[in-house]
């Protein structure tokens, strides 16, 4: 079983019961999302026409609602449990597939998606987080979330190259319709042990009192503005100069292992050497890459800037996780959790709004002088990172 297995080779203890149950069920989710998440902004971009500042302002709508009601959804956690907040945010990520498919009639449908998609958020990552923080071992949770982001990035590996072939061959209504399907079995892997739990009150004011007593660490956060811009511009950016589904899945196929290999080795560096300095590295690297998107004018310089993507990430996100895992389990879990989301996804706000401001600018230009002032938007927010 994998949740009793001693890796003696990488880890210096056993994981526990917990976290080898949560592997499981990351596998499974990151699979179905894998398989839908890359085509999800191609969807909106091609299928339903939705111009570059319009799909910005889809995810807009999504992270604006979640700020809003990630405090109820440290609230779920703190009162019903980890575990449970996770599987209750199972039917609201299956709802937004579907309502992307039925906005094919009516696109106003598209934005109650959005909200969807935020409730889902806003019930899984408080979860996760508390999970995390509880379960790994402090003595090598660099190396457990590192084995986390790897089962991610394997199952990235794959979906991909399955959503890429179904949405080729058969539509984004299979795609969608899969990744639902393969989604629903990520809940069952969290229960096969009891969730021992202590219910305990959230109150919003004790994430409050952390904004005030981390203002550099917000700023830092508000980093993630350059993952939301690398999850909606640059694959309808592959898409444009790829030209189709099955390519554009491929080649995210093919950078995601990098990704998946090195995510092992960053996790197992980060309890060795100081995270702050692989943190600074990390971050410029990442910027480094945004800015070299600038001469991708082919399926091969795609290939090339989006395996070099992957990976300078991994060396960023995995110390930076491990750091606000640990500075978590030193207080009130949740409280910590909703503070670290809710920072990321005013980050991801302001990505947005910015995004859509620049694009509407510079696009009349030319198309690609558009995406270019993204990416240096996208490489300016990856310098944030450093402030964590």
């Amino acid at each position: 079983m994998l949740s009793s297995f001693h890796f003696p080779r990488y880890f210096s203890k056993s994981i526990r019961e917990e976290i080898g149950e949560l592997y499981v069920s990351i596998a499974i989710s990151n699979l179905a999302v894998a398989v839908a998440m890359l085509f999800e902004p191609i969807f909106l971009y091609s299928v339903l026409g939705f111009s570059v500042p319009l799909v910005l302002l889809f995810m807009a709508v999504t992270y604006a609602t979640y700020i809003v009601i990630i405090p109820f959804g440290g609230k779920v956690a703190s009162l019903y449990g980890y575990k449970h907040a996770i599987a209750m945010s199972a039917p609201f990520q299956v709802l937004y597939w579907m309502l992307l498919l039925v906005s094919k009639d009516n696109h106003g449908l598209a934005f109650l998606a959005a909200m969807s998609l935020a409730a889902q958020k806003a019930l899984y990552w408080p979860g996760f987080h508390a999970l995390m923080t509880r379960y790994t071992d402090h003595d090598q949770v660099g190396r457990e979330f590192g084995v986390s982001n790897a089962i991610a990035s394997i199952a990235q590996i794959a979906g991909p190259f399955i959503g890429g072939i179904l949405s080729q061959k058969l539509g984004m209504t299979a795609t969608f319709i899969t990744a639902a399907l393969i989604y629903c079995g990520s809940i069952l892997p969290l229960f096969k042990a009891k969730e021992v739990f202590v219910p305990k009150e959230y109150n919003f004011r004790d994430t409050l009192q952390l904004f005030r007593d981390y203002p550099k660490k917000f700023l830092g956060y508000l980093g993630f503005g350059e993952e939301l811009l690398v999850l909606t511009i640059w694959p309808i950016f592959i898409f444009i100069v790829v030209k189709n589904y099955e390519n554009t899945g491929l080649l995210a196929t093919i950078s995601s292992f990098a990704a998946a290999v090195l995510a092992v080795i960053v996790g197992k560096m980060t309890d060795q050497y100081t995270k702050r300095l692989l943190i600074k590295l990390g971050a410029f690297l990442t910027s480094l890459v945004w800015f070299a998107r600038l001469i991708v004018t082919n399926v091969w310089n795609a290939l090339a800037i989006d395996t070099l993507s992957r990976t300078s990430k991994e060396m960023c996100f995995i110390p930076i996780s491990t750091v606000t895992y640990i500075r978590a389990e030193n207080t009130h879990v949740v409280p910590y959790a909703v503070f670290f989301e809710q920072s990321l996804a005013v980050g991801k706000l302001t990505a947005c709004i910015l995004g859509m401001a620049l694009f509407s600018v510079f696009s009349t230009i030319s198309l690609s002088v558009g995406f270019v002032s993204l990416f240096i938007l996208a490489g300016i927010f990856s310098l944030l990172y450093m402030f964590i």
